[in-house]
């Protein structure tokens, strides 16, 4: 009986790491809205971290307690902050803005302590009647490791709420 146990317990173990390696190394998401501002309205609140924490950012709600610090450069390349907060809220680590392209693209870099590292970023589209198509992405290479691999299929579910509310917010904060 005991043997049995075993059995499946290493069969299931097997099939999870099979699983997390046939898995896709790496893990796409994204999400858009319509903002009826121009880009030229939005563009301070992408370009600038503090105004991403203080106005739209999702995770500033789910811990406002969070520690937050910036470095002297408030906008654009070379931009960068740190937060620490609870560790099931928000957890530790550093963004920084890589690419800024005024009233069209933004990449950052995203170092998250102990989890590994991705890359984000915004594009604005604007559509020539007043308003602009706002998308924010992700992308993380989760390399060979079979659980990374196997979380980042799940990307979409746990990451995609987040940035809808992110950009709920940021269309609140611009349309006002």
């Amino acid at each position: 009986m005991i043997t049995i146990i075993l059995y499946s317990f290493a069969g299931i173990v097997v099939l999870i790491l099979l699983i997390g390696f046939a898995s896709p190394r790496v893990a796409k998401m994204e999400r858009s809205t319509t903002i009826n501002a121009s880009p030229e309205k939005i563009w301070p609140y992408l370009n600038n971290l503090r105004s991403f924490v203080e106005n739209w950012s999702p995770w500033t709600e789910k811990d406002p307690n969070a520690e937050h610090v910036y470095n002297d450069i408030s906008e654009g390349v070379g931009a960068h902050y740190s937060w620490k907060g609870e560790k099931k809220k928000v957890g530790e680590g550093s963004m920084e803005i890589k690419t800024s392209e005024p009233m069209n693209l933004i990449k950052v870099h995203l170092e998250f302590k102990g989890r590994g590292d991705a890359m984000a970023g915004w594009i604005l589209r604007d559509n020539g009647d007043g308003s602009c198509q706002v998308t924010w992405d992700f992308e993380s290479d989760n390399g060979m490791n079979p659980m990374a691999r196997l979380f980042g299929r799940m990307m979409d579910k746990f990451l995609g709420p987040d940035y809808e509310n992110g950009l709920s917010k940021l269309k609140a904060v611009c349309e006002a």
